[in-house]
């Protein structure tokens, strides 16, 4: 059996190729290739390399040069200094590689340095090209880079082209072998330019001793990473570090208040003190052995210069610079704009539909997932296979809207019906998924929707981005407006104002709920408690910026942990939602949309690709005026314009309904009771010290006024469940049962 690793850079190979079998039963050593099969220990899988056996429920597969279209799970470490334990590094990140099993079912490998310098892991699950060829970690030409690599690279075909071209061959159709060459060939900054795409990678340069990790523009792939002990690792989750030996383990009350304010762990901290998530758009280089010291990576965000002998991310791609940009290019013809728009759409889409695997796309009848399916349609020549998950509340239910534009499109369509009871039932379970803690209560519908798609397709295609990108949300209007009529109130009548809201009852107002409602159109499935809270603090706002801040705001500054301190919101000097899009992109997008999408989909193995985030269509939308994505009160003018040569107006032009869930009845009913006994674990009280009697205090005042809001109550209650269940993680997050469907084609 041929190990790339003997060329070049050299390195030991573990290997025990990971076999999944239709029957399920356990893979027993004669479903394996013979030469595989010598690897077996009657006593379990064994290493090839030195430095004592795997875990015995670990199956390692087999890096080797090749290239697959891949989504996965990495993980690895590079020594700082020379005294290093390279075979106990070595078994600690094929610990972190199996906490990562769910992003990679198909199978797994773990790739040392000859010299112990740096050890790359993953799980693999395969996408395009099933074969072989696609297993890493891998290298290719003279062995000098070995990689890791999570995601897709969109143009890999066209830069396979060029680089045919200038000599190199292939011997694999994904795309890991062509970002090797490109590596190779134009060196990682200009490659990574020319590369369209979703991803995380590390990428060992034998040559320069360098590891370099890498993160696509958006940030559509996590990548996190941070120094413990002699050594450096990284891994697309926060669980892998918990198997680190000297990892620690701790999470600062910064953070909390963080995560509490923005309702999610912003960029570029994690939940965890140390860890930190690898900005969009950056790379790290780290020398090995050389005791490099990694900069404060929060006050690298925020613009403080890099002390010398310290290593920082380095920005390959802008959102920001882009927004500038494309500002000082905007379109005046906005029939040059849709035509522009539909060309850029198209060739994203048709670049996300290959792969060797099932496919379909979500479809919930909203604007965003319909354009993506009509383009998707249109590019394929046979029906596409569209998925929508039909509620048993009108509320919340769009089936009818997707099942009507389904039937017009002429996909293949599919409904999941779900009860809101099963989704809450399976709550307490589902949390497990948690990464990290997410006030975002759709995460827990989008892993449900998410599983029982997979039961049909390996690769979804869905319409995150377009509210972010061509202003959808309600807020970006509402905001704005309710600034130009607040900022002429004299300061004074506003705290009074204030005042008299905050005395009083959210349960009296919530049967007044139409008129707030008209009042602060901020959606259908809004309470009443959270409109108010909305408004409580839009009186308090000093321009519109922070007025944007403080609606946007799971807690207010300071609540409901006095004196902590918390990362502020990005912001860039651009005029009106202008600047709040830019925000969005920057700090929501990557830190709570795009990680829930990944989150929760990886969960179940399924690979979510977002065509409206490629960063072509991103860097477009910044040459797009604000005239064109919002007209005569209808947001996402310019995608609405572009979906009417596909699907009637009739089908597509309803009120905006957005994706969420009902915390306020799950708290006070189904839940209640979970939620209680997470609130006054041990662990919870633990985290929070001496502030926990002000959490407990909130839940009372919650349970009988509904103040502070159900949002506000269902961050702490999933920070508990979070901190609940890390402490009781073991080798594999644990199974996550599927809610009960009923699939009507």
């Amino acid at each position: 059996m041929g190990m790339a690793g003997d060329r070049g850079g050299g390195g030991h190979i573990v290997a025990v190729l990971a076999v999944s079998l239709p029957s399920g039963r356990p893979a027993h050593p004669h479903d394996y290739d013979p030469a595989v099969r010598l690897l077996f220990s009657r006593s379990g899988p064994v290493a090839l390399r030195g430095g004592g056996p795997l875990e015995r429920d670990e199956v390692h597969g087999q890096g080797q040069s090749g290239g697959a279209a891949l989504m996965c799970g990495i993980a690895g470490a590079v020594a700082l200094t020379r005294h290093a334990d390279a075979a106990e590094v070595a078994d600690v990140v094929a610990k972190m590689t199996t906490r990562l099993s769910h992003r990679g079912p198909d199978a797994g490998g773990l790739w040392s340095h000859a010299a112990g310098d740096v050890h790359l892991g993953h799980r693999r699950l395969a996408i395009v090209d099933l074969t072989e060829q696609g297993k890493q970690p891998m290298s290719f030409g003279d062995g000098r880079f070995w990689i890791t690599f999570n995601g897709e690279i969109y143009n890999f075909r066209e830069l396979a082209r060029e680089l045919e071209e200038r000599g190199h061959r292939f011997t694999s159709t994904g795309d890991t072998q062509v970002l090797l060459a490109a590596l190779a060939e134009w060196g990682l900054e200009t490659a990574l330019q020319r590369m369209t795409g979703m991803f995380a990678f590390a990428l060992w340069d034998d040559a320069a001793g360098v590891l370099h990790l890498a993160r696509d523009r958006m940030g559509e792939k996590p990548l996190h990473f941070g120094i413990i002990g002699d050594h450096l690792f990284f891994a697309s989750e926060v669980r892998a570090f918990e198997v680190v030996p000297q990892f620690r383990a701790e999470v600062d009350h910064a953070t909390v208040a963080a995560y509490l304010r923005f309702g999610y762990v912003p960029e570029p901290l994690s939940i965890y003190e140390g860890i930190y998530k690898l900005p969009p758009g950056t790379t790290l280089s780290i020398p090995a052995r050389r005791a490099a010291r990694v900069a404060d990576v929060l006050g690298w965000w925020s613009g403080v210069p890099t002390p010398t002998g310290h290593i920082a991310p380095t920005r390959y791609w802008s959102c920001a610079e882009v927004a500038m940009t494309g500002r000082e290019a905007l379109y005046a013809d906005a029939h040059e704009a849709t035509r522009e728009f539909e060309t850029r759409l198209r060739e994203s889409v048709r670049q996300q539909m290959v792969c060797d695997v099932p496919i379909g796309c979500f479809l919930s009848g909203g604007i965003d997932s319909s354009l993506v399916a009509a383009i998707m349609q249109a590019e394929s020549t046979a029906p596409i296979h569209t998925f929508t998950v039909s509620f048993d509340r009108p509320e919340f239910d769009e089936s009818a809207q997707a099942r009507a534009i389904a039937a017009h499109l002429g996909t293949q369509h599919e409904e999941f019906v779900l009860a809101e009871r099963d989704v809450s039932d399976d709550i307490p379970s589902l949390a497990v998924a948690l990464d990290e803690p997410t006030a975002n209560g759709s995460f827990f519908a989008v892993q449900a929707i998410s599983r029982l798609a997979r039961t049909r397709a390996t690769v979804v295609l869905s319409g995150d981005g377009g509210d972010e990108l061509f202003a959808g949300y309600n807020r970006y209007a509402l905001t704005w407006s309710a600034w130009q009529k607040l900022r002429w109130v004299p300061a004074r009548i506003r705290r009074g104002v204030r005042k008299a809201l905050a005395a009083m009852d959210h349960r009296v107002l919530a049967e007044r709920r139409g008129g707030l409602m008209s009042l602060l159109p901020f959606g259908s499935q809004a309470s009443a408690g959270s409109v108010l809270a909305k408004l409580e603090r839009l009186l308090e706002a000093g321009d519109y910026r922070q007025c944007y801040d403080l609606v946007t705001s799971c807690w207010p500054p300071g609540a409901p942990l006095p004196g902590a301190g918390h990362r502020e919101r990005v912001w860039c000097e651009l005029p009106g939602i202008s600047a709040l899009l830019l925000s969005d992109q920057l700090d929501y997008l990557p830190g709570d949309s795009l990680a829930k999408v990944d989150r929760a989909s990886m969960a179940v193995s399924l690979e979510t690709r977002l065509p409206l985030l490629d960063h072509r269509l991103v860097e477009f939308s910044w040459r797009v005026p604000e005239t064109m994505k919002r007209r005569d009160g209808k947001s996402k003018w310019l995608m609405r314009a572009v979906l009417d040569g596909f699907v009637p107006r009739a089908l597509t032009d309803r009120k905006k309904m957005g994706f969420t869930v009902p915390v306020d009845r799950w708290l006070s009913g189904s839940l209640r009771e979970w939620a209680h006994e997470a609130l006054r674990s041990a662990a919870f009280k633990d985290l929070m010290g001496e502030r926990h009697a002000l959490v407990l205090d909130a839940w009372e005042r919650y349970a009988t006024l509904r103040r502070p809001s159900g949002y506000q109550i269902w961050a702490l209650v999933v920070l508990a469940a979070w901190c609940n269940q890390r402490t009781d993680r073991g080798g594999h997050p644990a199974a996550v049962q599927p809610a009960i469907a009923t699939v009507c084609v």
